[in-house]
């Protein structure tokens, strides 16, 4: 987590979606330079997750972030037109 967030530094992203954290539950995790918002399987680790790393200034302008299940959250953020993040990975073929 500290490694991608400081290859984010580097490439100047504020906002970036992630997929596959394999962690249970939905949270927050709050560090110096970023914070990441997860949501992950209710009962089982090591599959799925999807949630955001936010660096910069994008960190006090989060509205809010609703969990919706381990496939699918999303992250609102206030700026001049405040906005909708989705996030939604493409599904695995079988």
């Amino acid at each position: 987590m500290q490694e991608l967030a400081e290859e984010l530094v580097k490439t100047q992203l504020e906002i970036v979606a992630t997929q596959e954290i394999r962690w249970s539950g939905t949270g927050l995790i709050k560090k110096k330079d970023f914070s990441l918002y997860y949501s992950g399987t209710i009962d089982q680790t090591g599959q799925a997750g999807t949630g955001f790393i936010i660096l910069g200034g994008v960190i006090n302008n989060v509205i809010g972030f609703e969990a919706v299940s381990e496939r699918l959250c999303k992250i609102r953020i206030k700026s001049k037109y405040n906005m909708t993040i989705t996030c939604i990975p493409q599904r695995r073929a079988k």
